[in-house]
């Protein structure tokens, strides 16, 4: 949108000077030392997953560290959920050339015949979060990432994602409850036979489109997935109970790229792709992720339960059957056995749990608040700000929040998603379409129906005034 105004956001963390760099593969410059050549190129990395606020996060690393000489560009669309073998056919494409740079899950790689990974999915191995950081950011970790050298893949980096858990139309606490259930998996051999372990029916010709009719039909029972998962796809609308303390396995997203494209780089480029990917690595937090979402689920009616210690420890032993399978392979054994002798203790999961207010507060400061929003804009608010209201902005203006999604009174009107981490929150552009894609981002707080923002990164003075003029007062459901 050309008006600077209207709520136009802007891709979170990601420096302004990726956009202003634009160019393709083979144009060059000189690197700063003068030795060897730096290419100035776009990249279009595909994320299976969709919006993924820690493959943007490398985005705005990448452009970072090469002043803009490389910019990466997240593309959620193009192999989406809505084809069950989405992950395996980026694989394809990646070792056959069509895409030289993407963000796969890690559970995509085994059926590509990479099997460096499946520890991560071994059940009730890695059930907590420091073990899972000290896999992702230690020597098994980049173990695992040698394993793509073989298919002419180079991996950049292994960023920890959030614990995959058992949802259910009725709890799943017990051995008896697993017991003949059908559950969805995301197609993944190790994932499929981690949940026949248990004794439940692993199917996985659903897709995420699918998996709420098949629960509100009876022909699933549960999936295994993650709370961000549950969140976007709106699972918890028919699957109603949420195991706190019983981590399935473990998920991870690989950041790989073509080793012919890396080699054809300087050597400075190199070095910021790969320090680009461990920058990622660090600063990924599924736990912090995990919980704000967790918030807004219980907000929505979601029940977390608990096996008991004797049912957790009957399903931790169901579970071990798996090995015996993944531990034919070499490379496998060999990455459960380091996992298992860092120490961690697995009686230790993480578990989660629906927040309780603090005193005084209500519990709706817990998580990112829903209802319909209003704040009284004038043109005494933008001529404070050195800008003019465009004529056409609603005045109230307002704005409708509910189940993670987000719309405003302009006409046309402007809408989107949310994404969420703590105290901070972006405004996702999913219409119209000429502003599809763009994003802004602001810390937030909620008090006594009140929303205030402060400003992270927003576009122009105008979205300044629309966000912080006023607090947006809550004014219904």
């Amino acid at each position: 949108m050309a008006n600077p105004t209207r709520l136009l956001p802007a891709l979170v963390l990601t420096i302004a000077a990726v956009f202003a760099t634009s160019g393709c593969l083979g144009s060059s410059d000189k690197t700063k030392a003068g030795v060897g050549q730096s290419q100035r190129v776009t990249f279009t990395m595909p994320a299976p997953d969709g919006d993924d606020a820690d493959a943007a996060y490398f985005a705005a690393q990448v452009s970072a560290r090469t002043d803009g000489r490389i910019r990466v560009v997240v593309d959620g669309k193009g192999y989406t959920s809505v084809d069950p073998d989405n992950e395996v056919r980026l694989v394809r494409d990646l070792r056959s050339g069509k895409v030289p740079l993407a963000y796969v899950p890690s559970r995509a790689w085994e059926r590509a015949r990479v099997n460096s990974f499946r520890a991560l999915q071994a059940p009730s191995l890695i059930s907590n979060y420091d073990l899972l950081r000290e896999i992702t950011t230690g020597e098994i970790g980049t173990t695992m990432l040698k394993g793509l050298d073989s298919v002419g893949l180079v991996g950049l980096g292994l960023v920890p994602k959030e614990l995959r858990r058992p949802l259910g139309r009725r709890p799943l606490t017990t051995v008896r409850n697993f017991r003949g259930a059908r559950i969805r998996v995301v197609t993944s051999p190790a994932g499929e036979l981690a949940v026949r372990s248990l004794g439940a029916r692993a199917l996985t010709a659903f897709d995420a489109h699918q998996v709420n009719a098949a629960l509100a039909g009876g022909k699933l029972d549960g999936v295994e997935t993650e709370v961000h998962a549950i969140a976007s796809n709106d699972y918890a609308r028919v699957a109603h109970y949420l195991t706190a303390n019983l981590p399935l396995f473990a998920k991870a997203q690989t950041i790989v790229i073509r080793n012919d494209v890396l080699a054809r780089m300087s050597s400075s480029d190199q070095a910021a792709m790969r320090a680009a990917a461990k920058a990622t690595v660090a600063h990924a937090d599924p736990a912090g992720q995990e919980r704000t979402e967790l918030a807004q689920l219980c907000g929505q009616g979601l029940r977390v339960v608990e096996a008991t210690p004797r049912d957790v420890a009957a399903l931790r032993q169901a579970g071990r059957r798996a090995y015996a399978t993944l531990e034919r392979d070499p490379a496998t054994r060999r990455a459960i056995a380091a996992t298992e002798a860092l120490g961690t203790p697995v009686s230790d999961p993480s578990r989660v749990s629906c927040p309780k207010a603090e005193k005084g507060e209500d519990m709706t400061t817990a998580h990112f608040p829903e209802g319909r929003f209003e704040t009284p804009l004038t043109a005494a608010d933008f001529e404070a700000a050195g800008t003019e209201s465009d004529p056409g902005l609603p005045k109230p203006f307002r704005v409708t929040i509910r189940h993670g999604r987000w719309k405003t009174n302009e006409d046309p009107p402007f809408g989107g998603h949310l994404i969420v981490h703590g105290d901070e929150v972006a405004f996702a552009i999913d219409q119209p379409a000429d502003a599809a894609g763009d994003r802004e981002t602001l810390k937030w707080s909620f008090y006594r129906g009140q929303l205030t923002f402060k400003v992270v990164d927003v576009n122009g003075p105008g979205s300044r005034v629309i966000y912080t003029a006023h607090p947006w007062r809550r004014i219904g459901d």
